[in-house]
């Protein structure tokens, strides 16, 4: 009796503490969701014309699918010392915009508080555009770029063009300049009265530029001139950051690479790694895709992709197409001009220029958001659009409208 009574004794003082405990434990409300941040997006245009000076403005909206109209008038931003120069030498990363003033300075500034405010600055002592920046970067070392300036290696046989690697996150210091090896040409050019040029004084165009698998990949141009008369590719491959064990690539089969020396790159990389660059043949006027593989270090034989250019683009935009900033999207398309192509099955998926919505105006950087394109479009009445092609649908819906520009180089989110 005496043991049955201290089990139920036991029994009543556990169903006395599981009641206290159940009674003095407050409900568990589910979390409240986080706020959602509103989207905020910076369009980087030019305003003016032939009759008068070039203005650079930036401007902000919540949403580039807005049925509305913006304009520079009275809300424009206008960065500190930009001129013509450093509105194409320039980058956005990370809410701030990289621009190069005077061929000797980088400017890092943002907008805060309705105002550009400058962050930084680099500064040489040089006034030959040595920090110009052609192509950049941006990676865990912080800005890369390869600037603009070049220099004659005689001894070496070789034209060097500097690496920079800039610390972007705390004062714009430089952390490292070292000189690509670039080996001269091999074949003769002349210029425009009929003199030899000397090999070790070209200018070297760079067109696509890409850092990955701890290598520094240029596709590049031993000329200014963007219909060189030589229809060899050249892709040069060293190690990153040493920059040593230099490889030249060279490939005729399609022509030269295409691009300009602008901050815009006509290369990307897709989901496996692969490296697809542009070109042009001035022989056959053909536009092509050729690829470096994952690992490797060679221009893959078994892949070449090309089309006619004068069949597919009218002859008024094929500069801005080949010029084009080049957009990896996503399963095997990229964007490229006013076209999307599946680069991978080789075939041109859509013509944007033939939806009836405008022409695809040519920029700096195209920007993306889950794989989809936001293109500028100008109707033939001169209206600017930014329009959104649903990669997955196939349809082409206009935006925002922007009052009167001359030029729209970037969209940039800034969250």
């Amino acid at each position: 009796m005496k043991n049955n009574l201290k089990i139920k004794l036991a029994f009543c003082a556990a169903g006395l503490i599981a009641f206290t405990s159940c009674k003095d434990t407050p409900n568990m409300a589910p979390p409240a969701p986080e706020p959602k941040t509103p989207k905020l997006y910076n369009i980087f245009i030019t305003y003016g014309n032939e009759n008068t000076e070039t203005s650079y403005y930036t401007l902000s909206v919540s949403d580039l699918s807005k049925d509305t109209v913006i304009t520079p008038v009275k809300s424009g931003l206008i960065p500190e010392g930009i001129n013509y120069w450093s509105g194409i030498y320039s980058s956005f990363h990370g809410n701030n915009f990289y621009y190069t003033e005077g061929g000797n300075v980088i400017k890092k500034q943002r907008i805060e508080n309705g105002k550009y405010k400058e962050i930084g600055n680099l500064v040489t002592q040089n006034d030959d555009w040595q920090l110009g920046m052609m192509k950049t970067v941006f990676n865990e070392s912080g800005l890369n770029f390869l600037s603009w300036a070049v220099r004659p290696n005689v001894k070496e046989n070789v034209i060097e063009k500097d690496l920079y690697i800039v610390d972007t996150a705390r004062n714009m210091s430089t952390k490292s300049v070292k000189a690509i090896k670039i080996p001269v040409r091999t074949y003769d050019t002349y210029d425009d009265k009929g003199q030899l040029n000397v090999r070790t004084e070209d200018p070297i165009t760079p067109s696509s530029f890409s850092i990955h698998d701890n290598k520094l990949f240029m596709g590049y141009l031993y000329s200014w001139d963007l219909t060189t008369k030589n229809d060899t590719t050249y892709m040069l491959i060293c190690d990153y950051p040493s920059l040593a064990n230099v490889k030249l690539l060279k490939d005729a089969r399609l022509g030269h690479v295409s691009g300009t020396w602008h901050a815009s790159s006509s290369s990307f990389l897709d989901e496996k790694g692969d490296y697809y660059f542009t070109t042009r043949s001035n022989n056959t006027n053909k536009f092509g895709f050729l690829r470096i593989k994952k690992g490797q270090t060679v221009i893959d034989p078994d892949y070449t992709y090309s089309f006619d250019i004068g069949a597919t683009i009218p002859a008024d935009e094929v500069k801005s197409f080949t010029t084009d900033r080049h957009a990896y999207l996503k399963n095997g398309l990229a964007f490229i001009g006013g076209l999307i192509i599946d680069v991978r099955n080789k075939t041109i998926v859509k013509n944007i220029n033939s939806m009836g919505l405008g022409k695809v105006q040519g920029t700096m950087e195209t920007y993306t958001e889950d794989g989809n394109p936001y293109v500028i479009l100008k109707t033939d009445d001169a209206r600017w659009f930014i329009a959104k092609y649903n990669v997955d649908e196939g349809t082409l819906k206009r935006g925002v409208e922007i009052k009167g520009p001359s030029g729209v180089q970037r969209i940039a989110r800034l969250r």
